[in-house]
């Protein structure tokens, strides 16, 4: 594996610790604040979730090794540790193992898919509430600023990382030609279409989560509307253009 792409896999896990250890920080100071104990409540409940989702994710993966195996991978998903221990595992070139559902590289693309859409996105809308609603009277904590930027960044890089592996994958690139190949050859030409990925995805999460928060001080119809919409939109394209349906070669 080359350095680049073990670097890029280990800054990518250590974003997800820091915007997960970021998240709880400021839960805590959720929990702390009794004017704000609707936002503890709904950031505990994010993270709770996401970490229901990723054990039963690593259940999946590990339930033919036996019940040892799975209580052993459950550990580094409790710490909060497991975006390492994938990042390490696809870095060093791990195989799939009899008995697991899917390779290394799939499990650490759902745990990352697991992370933003149930704690790192829920996140940003969280923080930008609790954000616009602040007393004007009374100072916005570094903390809350800093938790925010985190899991912005932390999404927009994981969303980066998905597609750019994906699409560089050698195996992906000769199976589907017509889909695969839109990140150059060049690796200087490689490193400013990822770093574009990266601001693209972190902007249009802001936009839209921005959105959404203002359009749910409005009320909260305006925001589900928003949300019903975009996403109606978005399955129609995928509909049209025979792309909805994505079958995973799960297997023992």
């Amino acid at each position: 594996v080359r350095w680049g792409v073990k670097a890029r896999v280990f800054v990518g896990a250590a974003t997800s610790m820091l915007d997960l250890l970021t998240d709880i920080y400021v839960t805590f100071k959720f929990w702390k604040d009794s004017t704000k104990q609707g936002y503890f409540q709904a950031s505990l409940a994010s993270l709770a979730v996401s970490m229901g989702i990723q054990l039963i994710t690593v259940w999946a993966q590990n339930k033919k090794l036996g019940t040892k195996r799975v209580l052993r991978e459950w550990c580094p998903v409790l710490i909060g540790f497991k975006p390492a221990l994938d990042a390490f595992r696809v870095a060093t070139g791990v195989k799939q193992e009899v008995g697991h559902a899917v390779d290394p590289m799939y499990e650490m693309t759902v745990m990352k898919g697991i992370e933003m859409f149930a704690e790192a996105i829920p996140a940003v809308i969280i923080q930008l509430m609790a954000i616009t609603t602040t007393n004007q009277e009374k100072e916005i904590g570094n903390s809350a600023w800093i938790s925010l930027a985190m899991s912005v960044l932390s999404t927009g890089f994981i969303s980066a990382t998905i597609s750019y592996d994906w699409d560089t994958n050698p195996e992906k690139r000769q199976q589907t030609p017509d889909f695969y190949g839109y990140v150059p050859a060049l690796a200087s030409k490689r490193t400013t279409v990822f770093a574009s990925m990266v601001v693209v995805s972190a902007g249009l999460l802001l936009i839209r989560c921005m959105t959404i928060v203002l359009l749910g001080l409005m009320g909260k119809r305006w925001a589900f509307g928003y949300i019903l919409v975009d996403l109606g939109l978005y399955l129609l394209v995928k509909i049209l253009t025979g792309d909805f349906w994505y079958w995973i070669p799960a297997g023992g």
